[in-house]
């Protein structure tokens, strides 16, 4: 007999008492003798003891008989006929080798998601992300960003005309079409010189971002740039990565609130132009070779960025602009230069 204590059926309330076993079954009392609970043997489950905590005999109706005396644990459990708790488990839990190993392979795994699972799910919900809640996603980021951080456009109508003709001119060598693309033009000082596109095709360009561009060139290669984010669905790909359990509920249940709150991450990563280097990579190769279609120069690109950075990252560190978190900027403008030797 062994002593510990008695837990009543899915209660935390616990007495004083001891454990004994006798023709197949295992009997619990009280200090004064009485019975608390009998149980036969093929209803018992023990748990393996881990570190200091005390050894469990748990008798099925959901009560359980615990204690500290290991060694009356085990003769007990020889005595019932009882397998030996855990295994393989069992054993690594009790080895630090094993624990150890444990812990790095759950680290291998955790950083094995996050950097390939979560960016693979993405782009499967993106490719399978209906027109309409591209469009009602877009919609709703517009109304955020129009009501704290855009103005309409002051450009004079000239610069109007022909950043709508530039626009033109590079979405007919688009995937798309001219018409699979919107332009919009915004001022904000929140914002400073920038592009950003929308799911549903959308390109957005500030006036500030205009004004630093030197010929047409390098407008076209902004805006053939921000149309390949929208050609591999970038946008939606971060906004999944970043809300995957929204964007999961709404394609699997078609819920609108899901998109609601997914528009709300939308913003912020647009104007951060915080996109993964592989999608600005493939966001200047891509350009490159619409600029190169169009007889232009891809070096045009790198010498906006150039421009870009002079003017936003020497005086007191990078403030929100089209570089945002883009990859070095050197690294991109020697691809371009390289594009442009093509």
């Amino acid at each position: 007999m062994i002593e510990g204590r008695y837990f009543y059926p899915h209660a935390t309330r616990f007495v004083a008492a001891r454990a004994s076993a006798a023709s197949g079954m295992l009997r619990v009392e009280a200090l004064d003798g009485s019975l608390l609970n009998e149980a036969p043997a093929k209803s018992l489950r023990l748990s393996p003891a881990l570190g200091r905590l005390p050894a469990r005999l748990s008798l099925g109706d959901g009560s359980h008989f615990e204690s500290d005396d290991r060694a009356g644990i085990e003769s007990l459990r020889r005595e019932l006929k009882l397998r030996a708790p855990g295994g393989l488990l069992h054993r690594i839990e009790r080895s630090w080798r094993g624990i150890t190993l444990a812990v790095l392979a759950t680290a291998a795994l955790s950083y094995g998601f996050v950097a390939f699972g979560v960016p693979f799910i993405a782009r499967k919900l993106a490719e399978a992300t209906p027109p309409s809640i591209a469009v009602a996603m877009s919609r709703q980021t517009m109304q955020i960003l129009d009501g704290r951080a855009l103005a309409p456009s002051a450009l004079k109508p000239k610069d109007r005309a022909r950043l709508e003709a530039l626009f033109r001119k590079v979405s007919a060598h688009e995937p798309r079409g001219a018409g699979g693309y919107t332009l919009l033009m915004r001022r904000g000082p929140g914002v400073g010189a920038n592009a950003f596109a929308l799911p549903d095709g959308s390109v957005v360009v500030t006036d500030a971002l205009y004004a630093l561009a030197k010929n047409d060139e390098e407008i076209e290669g902004v805006l053939a740039h921000e149309m390949s984010h929208v050609n591999h669905a970038h946008g939606l790909q971060r906004v999944y990565q970043a809300s995957m359990i929204p964007a999961a509920i709404a394609l699997l249940t078609g819920d609108v609130s899901q998109v609601s709150q997914m528009a709300t991450v939308l913003p912020g990563i647009l104007v951060q132009s915080a996109y993964s280097r592989n999608f600005e990579q493939q966001a200047d190769d891509d350009a490159a070779a619409i600029l190169r279609a169009m007889g232009a120069k891809p070096s045009r690109l790198g010498d906006l960025l150039l421009r870009l950075e002079e003017v936003h990252c020497h005086k007191g560190g990078c403030a929100p602009s089209w570089l945002g978190s883009h990859p070095e900027t050197a690294a991109r403008v020697e691809r371009l230069r390289q594009e442009t030797g093509k």
